[in-house]
C-alpha cells in the first residue's frame, strides 16, 4: 500500500524567521562598523588638529621671545640717546602690497617657513596701521601671525598684536670722583680720584 507523505507548514514560516534575524543581525554589525570608523576618524581629525594647533603655538612663543631678544638689544642705544623703541629693525624686509607707498596690513615679513613633523609652520610679521610704512613702526605694536598646515588639512591659525617698550634714562658720564670727565661732581671728603680699583678696603684718614 502507498505511503503519503504531508509537508508542515510550519517550516517556511521558520526560514523567513532565520533569514529576518540574520538580515537584522548583519544591519547591526554593518552599522556598528560604520560608526567605529566613523569615531575612529573623528579622534584621527581631532589629533591632528591638536598637533596643528601646538605647532602654530610653539612657533608664536618661539618668535615672541626671539623678538623680545631682539627688541632689546636694537634698541638699548636708541633709548640710552633718549629716542623711542621701535619694531622698525624687524620690518627691514617687509613689502607695501598695494603700492600705494604708505604701507598696509598685508605688507609683511615671513620670520619662519619650515616644515616640523609633517606639519607647514609659517610665521610672518607685519606693522599694524599706524600710519607709518610697512617699514616703519610709530606705535612700538606689530602683528604676528602663525599658521600651521598638516595632513588631511588640518589648519591652525593663531594671531596677536605684539606691544614692545622699554623703560630708562640717557647714559651719562660717572660723576662720583674728582677726574671724572664732564659733569663731575665731588665734595671735599673726596681725598683724590680713584686710581686704583684692585684695592678691596678703605681706610678713614
Amino acid at each position: 500500500m502507498p505511503r503519503t507523505f504531508y509537508s508542515r507548514k510550519e517550516d517556511g514560516y521558520i526560514i523567513v524567521i532565520a533569514i529576518l534575524i540574520l538580515a537584522l543581525l548583519t544591519i547591526i554589525c554593518v552599522s556598528a562598523l560604520n560608526m567605529s570608523t566613523t569615531e575612529m576618524k573623528i579622534a584621527t581629525n581631532e589629533l591632528l588638529y591638536e598637533r596643528s594647533f601646538y605647532a602654530a603655538e610653539s612657533g608664536l612663543q618661539h618668535i615672541t621671545e626671539l623678538l623680545r631678544l631682539q627688541f632689546v638689544n636694537r634698541n638699548s642705544a636708541i633709548l640710552s640717546s633718549g629716542g623711542t623703541p621701535s619694531w622698525s629693525f624687524a620690518l627691514q624686509d617687509a613689502q607695501d602690497s598695494d603700492g600705494d607707498g604708505v604701507g598696509d596690513l598685508n605688507g609683511g615679513v615671513t620670520v619662519i617657513d619650515r616644515m616640523l613633523d609633517n606639519i607647514d609652520l609659517q610665521v610672518r610679521i607685519w606693522n599694524n596701521d599706524d600710519g607709518g610704512s610697512a617699514v616703519n613702526d610709530t606705535d612700538g605694536m606689530i602683528y604676528v601671525h602663525s599658521q600651521a598646515e598638516g595632513p588631511r588639512g588640518s589648519l591652525s591659525r593663531i594671531q596677536m598684536l605684539l606691544e614692545g617698550s622699554m623703560t630708562g634714562q640717557t647714559i651719562s658720564d660717572y660723576s662720583a670722583q674728582q677726574g671724572a670727565g664732564p659733569g663731575k661732581n665731588f665734595v671735599s671728603s673726596d681725598a683724590e680720584e680713584i686710581e686704583d680699583f684692585n684695592q678691596t678696603s678703605l681706610t678713614a684718614q
